[in-house]
C-alpha cells in the first residue's frame, strides 16, 4: 500500500490525475475502471484540462464503470451513465463504443450481472481501478456485510444509502432501492487500484479500513491485500494515520 499525502482537494485531484494519465501514456489502450461520486470529480476535471492542452489522449482506452442504479434509464440525470458523460466523457475523446456501464434497465438481474462480468473479461481485465470510499467503508455498492461478494451482483441498498440519496431525487419513493455493482473479486483483480479520499469525515474509516482487521464489515479493508494499491488523500482524510 502506497499513501500519497495531498494538501487539499485540488492537490489530491491533481496527484490522482497524474497517476491515471501516467497509466494512459504508458498504455494507450488501457482499461480504466471508473467511479462516480463527488470525490473523483476534481480528478476528472484535471484530466479534462490536460486533454484540452493536448497532454493526454483517451481515444484508445476502454472504460468500465463500477456500478449503476437498477431501474434508471441512461438519460435520467441521476444515472451513473449520465454522471460520467456530464463529468468526463463528453469533454474528452473517449470512443463511445468503448464505454461500459452496467445496464440498469435490464430487468433480469442475473443476466445483467453475468454480461457485465463478460465485459470485464473480454476487455482483458482492468489495468487501473479508481475508487472512492464511503464513511462505512463501502466501495462501489459493496455495502458492509458478512461476506465479500465476488463478481458483479445486484444489491439491495441500505436504508442509510437510500436516505442519503433522497436529496438527489426529491422524494423517497423515486429513490432507487437496488443497484448493480462490480464485486470485490473483480476490483481485486484490477492490476492497480487507486483510491481518492478527502475530508475529515473520512479520517476514521481510512484508519479502520487500512490499519485495522480485514473484514467484510468494512468492505474496503480487503484492499490491504492488493499488491498495487495507492491511496491519495488530503490532510484531513489522512489525519489519523
Amino acid at each position: 500500500m502506497v499513501i500519497v499525502r495531498a494538501k487539499d482537494y485540488q492537490d489530491m485531484s491533481r496527484k490522482a490525475a497524474n497517476i491515471i494519465s501516467a497509466q494512459v501514456i504508458m498504455k494507450p489502450k488501457a482499461v480504466l475502471g471508473l467511479a462516480t461520486g463527488g470525490t473523483p470529480v476534481g480528478t476528472y476535471a484535471q484530466l479534462i484540462d490536460w486533454y484540452k492542452k493536448g497532454d493526454i489522449d483517451f481515444s484508445q482506452i476502454t472504460t468500465i464503470n463500477l456500478d449503476e442504479y437498477r431501474g434508471l434509464p441512461k438519460t435520467h440525470e441521476q444515472s451513473y451513465w449520465y454522471f460520467m458523460h456530464e463529468q468526463f466523457f463528453n469533454h474528452v475523446n473517449v470512443d463511445e463504443s468503448r464505454i461500459n456501464v452496467p445496464d440498469g434497465m435490464n430487468p433480469d438481474s442475473e443476466k445483467a450481472c453475468r454480461e457485465y462480468d463478460n465485459v470485464i473479461r473480454e476487455a482483458g481485465g482492468i489495468d487501473l481501478q479508481l475508487l472512492g470510499i464511503g464513511v462505512d467503508g463501502h466501495i462501489g455498492f459493496n455495502e458492509p456485510g458478512n461476506a465479500f461478494e465476488l463478481e458483479t451482483h445486484c444489491v439491495d441498498l441500505t436504508e442509510q444509502t437510500i436516505k442519503s440519496n433522497q436529496r438527489f431525487f426529491g422524494d423517497g419513493e423515486s429513490v432507487p432501492k437496488q443497484a448493480y455493482t462490480m464485486g470485490i473479486k473483480s476490483i481485486m483483480q484490477a492490476r492497480k487500484v487507486l483510491m481518492v479520499v478527502n475530508g475529515k469525515e473520512k479520517a476514521e474509516i481510512v484508519k479502520k479500513a487500512f490499519f485495522g482487521p480485514v473484514t467484510p464489515e468494512i468492505q474496503a479493508s480487503i484492499l490491504q491485500m492488493h499488491p498495487d494499491f495507492t491511496i491519495v488523500g488530503d490532510e484531513e482524510a489522512l489525519s489519523l494515520i
